[in-house]
């Protein structure tokens, strides 16, 4: 069973636990929750990209919004499925959309689903016309990201210690993409990722996300008060080579799953992993 990050956060920390007081502990809970955010944080994922078509359907409610004005275009109560392409006039699903060049799906009810060329997302999905050809970005919450990119981990046994370090990791490379994107359509590009949409995922991986809900490594921490995450990457996150740009892990998957065979937890693997850094809890309104 993970055990309780919040519980472990004084393995980091520069004093040890015998030189507590009384009281202290409620402090140090308060300080390492960071600011109270309003909301958690969405993620936009580059799903599709420079493609002549695909095939759109949306399975329930739904409405249709124009995202560079944000206005409303229309709501549709029966699900649709038919082919999207850009036009030289507009976009065209099944109807035309003459003038529109993008459009934004929003899902009305919690069991719609979107499907583009059979792949399932759940959340917000845009259509972009860029230059003839067409780029579809899905947002949904970083917790329901940080799920779906660990769900390349659940065939390969690793110990649920092993599975929330990684967890923590991929949120904390989230956190930060959200603030620092690619462009302003998309924060992270699926392929790179190994984002692979609504995808159903192991008991382990979904207790992984949930008993590290909102937790992100962060380079400042106790002292100032403020979450600073970085572009953190474990060496087997995501399909082909590790990008540059990242912080990679100073120890192997392999190694970070030995020491949790070995009794070390999360926290402790992530001291190793990434020296350095502090196990923040983001604190949210809702």
């Amino acid at each position: 069973m993970i055990l309780r990050l919040l519980l472990l956060f004084l393995t980091i920390l520069p004093f040890t636990t015998s030189s507590l007081q009384a009281g202290m502990w409620d402090n140090i809970v308060d300080t390492w929750k960071g600011r109270s955010k309003s909301t958690p944080p969405s993620i936009r994922i580059l799903v599709l990209h420079d493609v002549e078509g695909a095939h759109l359907e949306v399975k329930g409610k739904y409405s249709l919004f124009d995202p560079y004005t944000d206005s409303y275009i229309s709501s549709r109560f029966a699900g649709k499925s038919r082919q999207i392409q850009a036009l030289s006039d507009g976009l065209k699903w099944g109807e035309s959309f003459p003038g529109l060049y993008q459009i934004k799906i929003r899902p009305d009810e919690e069991t719609t689903l979107i499907a583009i060329n059979g792949k399932e997302y759940e959340g917000l999905v845009f259509f972009y016309d860029i230059g003839g050809s067409l780029s579809a970005v899905n947002q949904i919450s970083v917790e329901d990201y940080v799920r779906s990119v660990l769900a390349q981990h659940q065939n390969q046994n690793l110990h649920p210690e092993t599975l929330a370090a990684i967890a923590i990791v991929a949120r904390t490379n989230a956190y930060f993409q959200t603030v620092n994107p690619k462009n302003t359509y998309w924060a992270v590009d699926a392929q790179k990722v190994g984002f692979q949409g609504r995808v159903p995922v192991s008991q382990n991986i979904s207790e992984a996300v949930r008993a590290t809900r909102y937790m992100i490594m962060s380079r400042t921490g106790i002292y100032e008060g403020v979450a600073t995450p970085f572009a953190a990457q474990f060496d087997s996150i995501g399909p082909g080579h590790p990008n540059k740009d990242m912080e990679m892990a100073k120890i192997s998957l392999e190694e970070a799953n030995q020491m949790a065979e070995n009794g070390q937890h999360a926290a402790q693997i992530l001291a190793k992993a990434f020296p350095g850094t502090t196990i923040m809890l983001i604190q949210y309104a809702n």
